[in-house]
């Protein structure tokens, strides 16, 4: 009634840079949502590390070291870095964690090579899914111009 106990998560942006919606991310795959909601960032020219969007468990690592899953509050997220990098094998990629880690927000994730990834091509846009939306999440509020809190997802009871 007065929305008390109503679960809620805040994520924040996993690398600094420019926001933009899911839907502008120029790979069909993340813009169709067909993986789930989310957002992405263009990092900043000085950005080299993805950190933990909130508080949760890491599950994944990829073995390609381009992306990292997490679990927050039963909502799975997957941070996935750059266009088509799963094709450079872990090139230019370093894993700061392993799946079991229970990480607070900010704590560092992955750090990855800007050279070397541009070199080989890639762009270095950066998606924060929701990968299991249609179990656990309610709805989504987007605040695009906010890091801090770029989603607020309202997860079912």
């Amino acid at each position: 009634m007065f929305g008390f106990g109503k679960r809620k998560l805040k994520l924040a942006a996993p690398v600094a840079g420019r926001i933009i919606d899911i839907t502008e991310v120029a790979d069909d795959v993340f813009s169709s949502k067909m993986m789930g909601d989310g957002f992405a960032v263009e990092p900043s020219a000085e950005a080299d590390t993805i950190v933990a969007p909130c508080d949760g468990e890491v599950t994944l690592v990829a073995k390609t070291l381009h992306a990292v899953a997490l679990r927050a509050d039963g909502v799975e997220l997957l941070i996935h870095v750059g266009l088509d990098t799963v094709e450079l094998a872990g090139e230019g990629f370093h894993a700061l964690v392993k799946a079991g880690d229970q990480v607070r927000r900010g704590t560092p994730l992955l750090q990855f090579d800007r050279a070397a990834l541009e070199a080989q091509g890639k762009r270095l846009t950066t998606m924060l899914v929701l990968t299991n939306e249609a179990e656990q999440v309610k709805s989504v509020e987007k605040h695009l111009d906010d890091p801090a809190a770029v989603l607020t997802v309202h997860m079912r009871s």
